[in-house]
C-alpha cells in the first residue's frame, strides 16, 4: 500500500533510533565520508512513528554517497514484507547542511510529504538538537525547506 505523508502532523522517534542513526553517521564521518540512513515505521491518525533506522549498503565519499538500484529494490521488498514505510532519508554533509542538486535529483524517498534531512559536519552535532537539522519535505514535484519552528513542532523525541 502506498502511503502519502502530506497530512502528517507529528513524527515520533525514540532516543535509541536517534542514537543508532548518529552513531552510524559519525562512524563514516570519522573517515570524512558522507553517509545515508533511512527512518522506517508506520502512520496512524496523522502521526508517524519511526520504529527503526535502516542503513542501506552504500558507497561513501567525502562529498557523496550512492545506493545501488539493486539495494533500493531489496529495501522495498523488505519494507513490503514487514509492512513498513520510509518516512525520511537522513544524510550528512562535510560542512554546512543544505539540500544539494544531487539530493534533489536522487532521493530514496519520493512520496509526497516524505522528508529529507541533512546533517552538517558529518553528523558531529548534538543529536537531539533539531535546530541543527536542515529538513526538506517533498511536495510531489520538488523539495520545500521546512522552517526550524515547523521542525520543532513536527518531531517528538521519545
Amino acid at each position: 500500500m502506498i502511503e502519502m505523508f502530506e497530512n502528517i502532523q507529528r513524527i515520533e522517534i525514540s532516543k535509541d533510533v536517534l542514537t543508532r542513526t548518529f552513531k552510524f553517521l559519525q562512524h563514516h564521518g570519522n573517515n570524512e565520508n558522507e553517509s545515508h540512513a533511512i527512518w522506517v515505521g508506520s502512520e496512524k491518525d496523522n502521526i508517524f512513528r519511526i520504529s527503526d533506522v535502516w542503513f542501506p549498503e552504500q558507497t561513501n565519499t567525502f562529498v557523496s554517497y550512492e545506493v545501488s538500484e539493486d539495494e533500493e529494490f531489496r529495501i522495498n521488498v523488505e519494507l513490503n514484507k514487514q509492512g513498513l514505510t520510509i518516512i525520511s532519508q537522513i544524510h550528512t554533509h562535510p560542512g554546512s547542511a543544505f539540500h544539494s542538486e544531487t539530493d534533489d535529483d536522487g532521493p530514496t524517498v519520493v512520496l509526497p510529504g516524505s522528508l529529507s534531512i541533512v546533517i552538517p559536519n558529518f553528523g558531529f552535532i548534538e543529536i537531539d538538537d533539531v535546530d541543527n537539522w536542515e529538513v526538506y519535505r517533498y511536495n510531489g514535484e520538488d523539495w520545500r525547506h521546512v522552517s526550524k519552528k515547523e521542525v520543532e513542532k513536527l518531531f517528538q523525541i521519545m
